[in-house]
């Protein structure tokens, strides 16, 4: 399957949608004034792929220096091989060095489990710039690269992202 296909796959048109539920209990344990500040789904060809939600402190106004999660639960299965090529791509798109990719293809692919419909994955940054992720609650991985977790979930948050209205849904004040 191409990059771009690949992408496509992972990504689509967006609609808001209702906030998904509270983060993991093992989540808010290590980040507990995460509130829920945004949402939207990412569509294929009006196919659902996957429901987003962004937890900001106390729900407020995205910023990148404060503590924040991102929580992606799957409607389909994609393998670890799928997510990890997907991420990497898009992080390459945006700008992450060619010399880097290997690397970054290896990381995600160590954080990353292969996921089955219903399946959740929560991305977070901490205050200190350190990226965790958890699968259906259990911790899969940390990366203590600062500049990792800009990279990665620029993705999803910024201006040059393909998805501009996932964007907007999820910098949204929830109602």
């Amino acid at each position: 399957m191409s990059a771009n296909l690949k992408f496509i796959v992972l990504s689509a048109l967006c609609l808001a949608i209702p906030l998904a539920q509270a983060l993991p209990a093992s989540v808010t344990q290590a980040l507990p004034e995460l509130e829920a500040r945004g949402s939207g789904n990412m569509r294929w060809f009006g196919l659902r792929l996957y429901q987003a939600t962004l937890y900001t402190p106390g729900g407020r106004e995205f910023a990148w220096q404060a503590p924040f999660a991102l929580e992606i639960r799957y409607a389909r299965a994609f393998s670890t091989d799928e997510l990890a090529a997907s991420s990497r791509d898009e992080m390459a798109r945006l700008g992450t060095p060619k010399a880097e990719l290997p690397q970054v293809f290896s990381t995600l692919r160590r954080v990353f489990p292969s996921v089955a419909q219903g399946d959740v994955i929560v991305g977070a940054q901490d205050a200190n710039g350190h990226t965790r992720f958890w699968h259906n609650g259990r911790e899969t991985g940390q990366i203590t690269d600062p500049g990792f977790g800009r990279r990665f979930f620029s993705i999803w948050l910024s201006p040059d992202t393909r998805e501009p209205a996932l964007r907007s849904a999820l910098l949204a004040k929830a109602r």
